[in-house]
């Protein structure tokens, strides 16, 4: 039997490289947005570490192989989930099989009930575990388990392995889990942490409309417009003596209308279409690939979302209305030369009254030649 230091040094090299493949974790879970591709990409990434344990095992007998493969099934089962932790188990189960020899059956049924210990450990103990340290000596100490199917070896060989290789798997096991989890976790704080900051820098934070430049980006990705009948409308909309709610009611009750506002006016759009808070009470809404009629018609929906029903907030009841300036051209403009003519149309819905739409239709023509004198 080889020494217990030897022994420990088989299992690093696959360890290493499990270590190795959970930065290509980071660079997965930063560019893959739909988690269920996100868990199979990471079932075949463990299962590739696995095999690679596989390949380099611990011989106790003819035909039956000791190694680290349990860990890389455990873990991927744990945090990748069914789809995940079934990708991997198939990877090694195959090549376990191919392998053959008389511990087959037994290393199968190992690599089975470890990958059932990940399943549990994930449904039941790391919600109730809050300790990072103590969920993850769990992990590995259930990841474990499939060592009590030594006592089905054959009598000379069950003996030197709870004696000599059973304590080195435990402990490669547990050290396995707390290493790769903390890894895990460690990747997925980051790109939290980047898409939080991302989010904050694209977004408004009180209603969570994309800002003044997120829309103009979105605005300047826009597809080329194919139908002559279709052009591109802005509308930009004010709410009606906001001050005075502000004044009346406070600035929490301010806020609330806000966001119901933003809700309301989203709920006017279709997907595609952008809609921002450009400033405290004033929305930029952008419709792209619409007929005269359409873009009227929306404007006018938005008005009458605002106008029709009262707003509770804060225990008041709050009846907001808005003023829209909405211009349509087939003219392609930059971002801030369309909103100029929708700021200009705004103007006259206010000079009107208030709580109204002002709807301009602008050749293309003058549309152009205004903005090269600009």
């Amino acid at each position: 039997m080889l020494p217990i230091f030897d022994k420990f040094m088989l299992l690093v090299p696959p360890i290493a490289l499990a270590v190795l493949l959970i930065y290509t974790y980071g660079l997965f879970f930063r560019s893959i947005q739909n988690r269920h591709l996100l868990n199979v990409i990471m079932g075949v990434v463990f299962g590739f570490a696995a095999a690679v344990a596989m390949s380099a095992p611990i011989p106790i007998a003819d035909g039956m192989i000791i190694d680290i493969r349990t860990l890389f099934i455990g873990v991927a089962a744990a945090y990748f989930g069914v789809m995940g932790g079934a990708v991997t188990l198939i990877a090694a189960v195959s090549l376990r099989i191919s392998i053959g020899g008389d511990g087959v059956v037994i290393g199968v049924a190992g690599m089975i009930i470890t990958s059932i210990m990940g399943l549990l450990w994930a449904q039941y103990i790391r919600p109730k575990v809050q300790n990072v340290f103590k969920s993850h000596f769990f992990l590995g100490l259930m990841i474990s388990e499939s060592i009590a199917l030594g006592v089905f070896f054959p009598p000379e060989v069950r003996i030197n392995f709870f004696t000599g290789l059973a304590p080195v798997l435990l402990v490669a096991n547990v050290f396995g889990a707390l290493l790769l989890g903390k890894l895990i976790l460690r990747e997925q704080a980051l790109v939290t942490e980047t898409h939080r900051l991302m989010n904050a820098a694209t977004t408004d934070p009180l209603t969570k409309l994309v800002n003044r430049r997120s829309a103009a980006t979105a605005f300047d990705a826009l597809p080329d417009l194919h139908d002559i009948s279709h052009g591109q409308s802005m509308f930009c909309i004010d709410v009606d003596d906001f001050k005075g709610i502000n004044d009346t009611y406070g600035h929490l009750c301010g806020d609330a209308v806000l966001v119901e506002i933003s809700n309301r006016l989203s709920a006017c759009l279709r997907p595609e279409d952008i809609i921002s808070r450009i400033s405290g009470d004033e929305f930029v809404i952008v419709l792209h690939a619409v007929t005269q009629a359409q873009a009227k018609a929306v404007a006018e929906r938005c008005r009458a979302a605002i106008s029709k029903v009262p707003v509770v907030a804060e225990d008041e009841k709050v009846q907001p209305s808005i003023s829209v300036g909405a211009v349509w051209t087939r003219c392609r403009l930059p971002f801030n030369a369309l909103r100029e003519k929708a700021d200009e149309a705004l103007y006259k819905a206010k000079s009107n009254g208030r709580n109204c739409v002002a709807f301009e239709i602008r050749a293309e023509a003058e549309m152009i030649r205004e903005n090269a004198v600009a």
